[in-house]
């Protein structure tokens, strides 16, 4: 995933749901983004390696605001913390968090 990014990849994830609808409509695994081709496949592992690899909070934050695309406020009653708190800052974090490990080769099926 040459010249991936935070911005890029939450966007990616906020389309999650078109892209697993797409999936299951036409067979079609792969899509075209300004970075390159992305397979289904290849997200949903780095959602699964998110829940092993990142804290807990981070996980939850990037299913429920990106993938699940909740507002912050309904995330944050969801993980059993204050409306007030900026859930989507653990989102951010664990986004950085995943693109670091994507740079530095730790995610075995991601290529940089």
């Amino acid at each position: 995933m040459i010249g991936l990014t935070v911005n890029n990849l939450r966007e990616i994830f906020r389309s999650m749901q078109q892209f697993r609808a797409m999936y299951e409509d036409t067979g079609r695994s792969e899509i075209r983004t300004e970075i390159g081709e992305i397979s289904l496949f290849d997200l949903e592992y780095l959602l699964e390696e998110a829940e092993k690899r990142l804290s807990h909070r981070q996980s939850q934050a990037i299913q429920l605001c990106l993938v699940q695309q909740m507002r912050e406020q309904d995330a944050a009653v969801v993980m059993g913390i204050a409306p007030s708190n900026p859930v989507a800052m653990y989102a951010t974090d664990g986004l950085r968090r995943l693109v670091v490990m994507i740079e530095q080769n730790e995610l075995p099926r991601m290529r940089k």
